[in-house]
């Protein structure tokens, strides 16, 4: 009979669990990551458009993202409905692979106030032309730093929709030296109030702004009539306040100045 070299149980043990870990551990250390996968997946052919629309990568996903040289490459990123919360969008405006980003689409995350911040904040993302933030549980606090930030010079579209927007993120809103360049503001379905609408029709202009929407605000007669007869949005082209408390009161006025103004009002 031969001598085994292995004197007891014990030692046989650890030497097929060496052998395991020598057979198993490349296939682990070069596994790619599935999250990576679809991220190299969705990039289109130009490597300009991520879209990354409904995929679920939540936080993790967006972390990931953040650490891949892809990214820098990427003018359009698509994250709508990702679950995104705050420490996903922190790495994001934190990574220097954020640079070039010029369109944002975060509609039906949750980033919140926090996550506003840090893209207000943010060292590398300074060149957005569109920011969409709808359904983010986005409130005045954020706005405030918003505002401060040097970040949206060049920021042609603005959404905020279905957020918590009251009257005080509306004064804050309503200042074209933050935004510029912006063309299409869309704050539906917040709670603006009067208030909110009498911070916009006294602002100095938005010589560019040709798209308002201020839909379901719990606007009365008094805050929609101040924003058609405003003068703060000379070449408004759409003025859209639906869903809102008017009476016969703001369509009359409404009619009268859609011919003076050669602007669209909605109210209905």
């Amino acid at each position: 009979m031969f001598p085994c070299p292995v004197k007891s149980l014990s030692e046989l043990k650890s030497a097929l669990f060496l052998v395991l870990v020598i057979w198993v551990a490349p296939n682990f250390c070069y596994a790619a990551d599935p999250i990576e996968e679809l991220i190299r997946d969705r990039l289109s052919a130009d490597k300009k458009t991520l879209d990354l629309s409904g995929t679920n990568i939540g936080t993790r996903g967006a972390k990931v993202l953040a650490g891949m040289s892809l990214l820098l490459n990427v003018e359009t990123l698509l994250l709508q409905g990702n679950k995104i919360k705050y420490a996903g969008m922190k790495s994001l405006a934190k990574s220097p692979h954020s640079v070039n980003l010029k369109h944002l689409d975060l509609w039906g995350n949750m980033i919140g106030d926090m996550g506003l911040k840090v893209l207000s904040e943010s060292s590398y993302i300074k060149g957005l032309e569109m920011l969409k933030l709808w359904k983010n549980e986005i409130g005045d606090d954020s706005l405030e730093l918003m505002v401060k930030s040097s970040n949206f010079k060049q920021l042609k579209t603005l959404m905020l929709n279905d957020n918590m927007v009251t009257p005080v993120g509306a004064v804050y809103l309503a200042n074209p030296d933050v935004f510029p360049r912006l063309e299409t503001l869309n704050v539906f379905r917040n709670e603006i109030g009067d208030e909110g609408a009498f911070a916009f029709s006294r602002s100095k202009p938005f010589v560019n702004l040709k798209s308002f929407y201020i839909g379901e605000n719990n606007l009365t007669d008094k805050g929609a009539i101040a924003l058609i007869k405003s003068n703060s949005f000379p070449n408004l082209e759409t003025l859209d306040m639906v869903k809102n408390h008017l009476s016969e009161e703001t369509t009359i006025t409404a009619f009268e100045y859609r011919k003076k103004k050669k602007i669209q009002i909605i109210i209905r």
